[in-house]
């Protein structure tokens, strides 16, 4: 117990070049996630690249739904075969690390299923290390930054391994702060300002969705902070948008059961 603690609070101080090479950090950050929280991790991860990746593969599209339902998790082994067999049709395709990552994140969706022959009981281990792998074709550091943010959103928590819904909860929190960063952005910022620009509206849009506020209410909170506090010109409309895909979050954690 007490070397596992320490490998533990170890990776939280390594250089990224570690993550990247020792796969037992990868092992350590995996095993103290809740298996039911596994899929949803590995996806988060994985959707990091989405603004980087020009024209993503339909077949890696089609595995972010089956990620958030936990009734689909079983359709993940056959995702994993579509994926595989892209990789082998397109030898050239850059980078290469990204559709393995897609691979790894099928796997492991499969295996938090529950249903017989699953994939190799190691495959998530491999996860944060191929990831920034996969950052490297793009030599930009923001990507980096966000890779390596997800990869230990839950080992800096490790309240969570024992509490799922509150791991869940988490877990929509995060996506809802990603949905006002990289969707919602106001001031259209987020190619050049620090990544914290909107967190602090991120508890209160956070409340509202457990509140079970309707895409109404959302979207005109959400216009208000555009318009009262950030003094922009946004339209209800965009807020509304803005509003569904949160909500769409908020659906995806009820689908898991939890």
């Amino acid at each position: 117990m007490q070397q596992a603690q320490f490998v533990i609070c170890h990776f939280m101080t390594t250089e990224q070049y570690d993550i990247k090479t020792n796969i037992k950090i990868g092992q350590q950050i995996f095993e103290n996630l809740p298996n039911d929280i596994r899929p949803g991790w590995a996806g988060l991860i994985l959707s990091r690249f989405d603004n980087y990746i020009e024209d993503i593969p339909t077949l890696i599209k089609e595995l972010f739904p089956i990620i958030d339902n936990k009734d689909r998790w079983k359709e993940a082994h056959r995702q994993f075969g579509k994926i595989r067999q892209f990789l082998l049709d397109n030898k050239n395709y850059q980078p290469e690390a990204y559709l393995l990552l897609a691979e790894l994140v099928a796997k492991v969706t499969y295996n938090a299923s529950g249903e017989p022959a699953p994939f190799d009981s190691d495959s998530g281990h491999h996860i944060p290390s191929l990831a920034l792998k996969a950052t490297e074709h793009f030599d930009d550091s923001r990507l980096e930054d966000e890779v390596k943010s997800v990869i230990l959103l839950f080992a800096r928590n490790k309240k969570f391994k024992d509490n799922l819904p509150a791991a869940k909860d988490f877990l929509l929190y995060k996506k809802i702060d990603d949905i006002l960063w990289f969707d919602w952005d106001p001031i259209c910022i987020n190619n050049i300002a620090p990544r914290d620009e909107y967190q602090s509206y991120v508890p209160e849009i956070f409340g509202l969705v457990k509140a079970k506020a309707d895409r109404q209410e959302i979207a005109k909170r959400l216009f208000k902070l555009e318009t009262d506090n950030m003094g922009m010109s946004g339209t209800l409309e965009n807020c509304l948008t803005i509003a569904d895909k949160i909500l769409d979050a908020f659906n995806d954690r009820e689908k898991s059961g939890i």
